[in-house]
């Protein structure tokens, strides 16, 4: 009984305890529930204030940037604010200090700060004015003065940082040449000079163009890093688009131009160097696969020049004359050591390209070219050429040009033109076969000794469309019979201009050759 009672209130002291130490548990965990919500609390409190802040700081931020643009455009506005109309003296000071060029001013002048703070200009003239003469050389649209940021506060303190010019006709005319070529000897200012969309006139005196070439950019500037003026270009001259670069040394001692028609594949490089006070000049002409290397003097409006060295393919070519430039007329001479005939009559495509875009048949383009071909390849007949080329108005004539067999016989051109009809290159001509030795003829072409007489020349007639091929013969005279009537000699020009007679080879024009003597024999 006693273990009983002691058993019991152990029992009982011990569910008293376990009360106490629920209770306590349960005050415990209140606790700590309540400590982790003011953590919580305290965490929600911090990021509310680093976001008050940062946000904060945004927004003050962006006050301060914002107030910053505001005042950057007021600045910016300034040069429209303190110049106006009344200030084109200035800008004409302003653009003769910077370019050293005469500007003829109107008072159409805006500003803008878009795309960059800039002042435009209508209806400019630029002048080249040499002693007390003065005379128009551009028109000008639209003119537009870019400016440095800086000393926008003062009035008439701007600084220039580059000049456009758009929509520019340019007139030029001999008298310009030497301002042109000082202004470029003098070299270009750190400022940049750009021209878009620009037509150069050539005038004569009386103001007649001479020659038009349209220009889409000119970029005009002195290059820091390789201490040189650059002048770079492109546009299009008869319709041939090409790409101009023209540099010139720092000390103005070298200039360098290089001049490219993709299109036909014309290359042309020029070289001046000042050495031992001496001007050397070079041209280096670059054509598909013939390349030629000019020496030149300049005098005035005279150019002398020749070359040793220069090669059509693989054939060397010498060469020397003149070109005049006042007028422009040339005089040249040359002799080229050989020349494939098939292959250059065959091969039209730069006929075509320069030829029928007025780049020589133009009625500014005059002169004379003599060329002496030594000899002729793989022709079976003809040994060598002399070809005389006069360039008159919007023709070629090629009279008096010879094809030469002094063995046998010669080719000579009584009559030969070269000129444009509708689109059409085309070549009419009257030509003799002069016979030197009739026997050797009659063998070299094996005439039947039944068809031997005696034979002094053949007189041909023909048309040649280089355009389309197109080969044509209009008469056949001997003028041992001229007085007499050959119908046999109509029917082979009209089957061979019907395409009935096909002349592509040495035995077929011997056999057309044949029937022609053998007509006139009976």
């Amino acid at each position: 009984m006693k273990n009983f009672k002691f058993k019991l209130n152990f029992l009982s002291n011990l569910l008293k305890k376990n009360k106490v130490l629920k209770k306590t548990n349960v005050f415990l965990d209140n606790t700590k529930k309540l400590i982790k919500l003011d953590n919580i609390k305290k965490k929600i409190y911090e990021k509310n204030f680093k976001f008050y802040t940062k946000n904060f700081k945004i927004n003050y931020l962006f006050l301060f940037a914002s107030i910053i643009f505001f005042w950057y455009l007021i600045y910016l506005s300034f040069p429209g604010i303190l110049h106006n109309k009344s200030d084109q003296n200035y800008f004409i000071k302003i653009l003769n200090e910077q370019y050293d060029l005469e500007f003829s001013l109107t008072p159409e002048i805006s500003y803008s700060i878009l795309p960059k703070p800039h002042f435009q200009i209508n209806n400019v003239i630029v002048f080249n004015k040499q002693d007390e003469y003065q005379k128009e050389i551009a028109q000008v649209k639209k003119l537009k003065v870019y400016l440095n940021q800086t000393n926008f506060l003062k009035k008439q303190k701007l600084e220039i940082k580059s000049v456009e010019l758009f929509e520019t006709n340019f007139f030029i005319t001999k008298f310009d040449i030497k301002f042109i070529k000082d202004y470029l000897k003098k070299g270009f200012y750190k400022k940049p000079l750009v021209i878009k969309r620009a037509n150069l006139f050539f005038q004569d005196q009386d103001k007649s163009t001479i020659s038009f070439l349209n220009l889409n950019k000119i970029n005009m500037h002195y290059n820091d890093r390789i201490m040189q003026d650059l002048l770079t270009s492109n546009g299009e001259i008869f319709n041939i688009p090409f790409n101009l670069v023209w540099k010139q040394d720092e000390k103005k001692l070298e200039q360098n131009t290089n001049l490219k028609f993709k299109k036909i594949k014309l290359n042309i490089s020029n070289s001046t160097k000042l050495i031992n006070e001496k001007r050397e000049n070079k041209l280096q002409i670059y054509l598909n696969r013939s390349r030629y290397l000019i020496n030149y003097d300049l005098d005035n409006d005279k150019v002398d020049f020749k070359s040793n060295n220069s090669f059509i393919g693989n054939d060397k070519i010498t060469f020397f004359g003149k070109i005049f430039l006042n007028p422009f007329n040339f005089d040249i001479n040359s002799s080229l050591d050989s020349l494939k005939i098939k292959k250059l009559i065959s091969n039209n495509l730069f006929l075509k390209e320069v030829l029928s875009n007025e780049f020589i048949l133009n009625e500014n383009f005059n002169g004379m070219i003599n060329l002496h071909v030594k000899n002729l390849e793989t022709n079976p007949l003809f040994d060598s050429l002399n070809i005389s080329a006069n360039f008159v108005g919007q023709t070629i004539d090629f009279s008096n040009s010879v094809f030469l067999n002094k063995k046998i016989a010669n080719l000579v051109f009584k009559k030969g033109i070269l000129y444009e009809e509708k689109n059409n290159l085309i070549f009419k001509g009257d030509l003799e076969f002069v016979i030197n030795d009739v026997n050797k003829l009659f063998n070299k072409f094996v005439v039947p000794k039944k068809n031997r007489n005696n034979l002094n020349n053949l007189k041909f007639e023909i048309i040649i469309n280089l355009t389309n091929s197109d080969f044509k013969i209009l008469n056949i005279i001997n003028d041992n019979f001229k007085n007499k009537e050959f119908k046999r000699i109509d029917d082979l020009i009209y089957e061979f201009n019907s395409g009935g007679i096909k002349i592509s080879n040495w035995i077929e024009f011997k056999i057309f050759t044949n029937k022609i003597i053998s007509s006139y024999s009976g």
